[in-house]
């Protein structure tokens, strides 16, 4: 148990994917400025980053490694991510109608995200299984949300304070986001 919990705390606060694999950089400087649109993408990625990393991992080891065609694995798995947020945006409302109506605009959004791809590519450096590429992805998904609503919250105050001209905009979001990638660098000790 207490395995599990070490791997959950590593990769949702040492190993973050916006701070400090900083492959999550853009929608955090884009999708921060209002709560409601943070949320909305949140819930999107904690669905679509474990279904991501499942069935691109499953790519990866039963086509592209034994065919040994490793050099079209970017271009597959760009493919294969837009194919889930097209099926997801068709099944999603018959499934499960409120969960379809909330994600259905952030759907396409999380498609071309480059946390996706990202945290994709960095789960396929672990050897594991299909069930901890699906941890994998949860747990980069619950830090995406953790930063991402973190980083939000923060915009929204800096909203309603006096900053200085030049800093105002995304100068006032990048500064906040180097600060809370240096308050993460702590983690790892």
């Amino acid at each position: 148990m207490s395995d599990i919990m070490l791997y959950i705390l590593a990769t949702t606060l040492a190993n973050n994917i916006i701070v400090v694999q900083m492959a999550g950089v853009d929608p955090a400087l884009a999708f921060s400025k209002r709560q409601v649109v943070a949320k909305g993408l949140c819930l999107t990625m904690l669905v679509m980053l474990p279904l991501a990393t499942m069935f691109t991992f499953i790519l990866q080891q039963a086509v592209l490694t034994p065919l040994e065609i490793d050099y079209l694995q970017l271009p597959l798995f760009v493919t294969l991510i837009f194919l889930l947020a097209g099926l997801l945006k068709i099944l999603l409302p018959k499934i499960n109608t409120t969960l379809g109506e909330r994600l259905e605009i952030f759907l396409p959004m999380a498609a071309i995200n480059t946390t996706l791809l990202g945290s994709v590519l960095l789960n396929l450096r672990q050897s594991g299984t299909v069930l901890q590429s699906v941890a994998y992805g949860l747990v980069t998904a619950l830090g995406f949300a953790l930063v991402l609503l973190m980083i939000t919250s923060i915009h929204e105050k800096l909203e309603y304070t006096d900053i200085p001209h030049p800093f105002r905009g995304l100068p006032i979001t990048l500064v906040t986001l180097g600060l809370v990638a240096m308050s993460f660098m702590g983690f790892p000790g």
